[in-house]
């Protein structure tokens, strides 16, 4: 009789709402998402420019969004 295989338990978790976490991780994965294109954006943009202060200010407002979500 063979041996059953012993699984790693690292990608499993238990008593996890998937369809939450699912939805979660989704929302966040756009958030960074928004910020990374952002920030190449800001990278073309001189350091007087109003568009990149407005850039700026949103990156940090869903940065802040982020933090308080976890």
């Amino acid at each position: 009789m063979e041996k059953a295989r012993k699984k790693s338990g690292g990608a499993r978790k238990h008593g996890r709402n998937k369809e939450k976490c699912a939805k979660y991780k989704l929302n966040h994965r756009r958030e960074n998402n928004k910020i990374k294109k952002w920030q190449k954006l800001i990278k073309k943009l001189e350091p007087d420019n109003n568009m990149r202060r407005e850039l700026e200010n949103r990156i940090k407002s869903i940065k802040d969004k982020i933090v308080i979500g976890l």
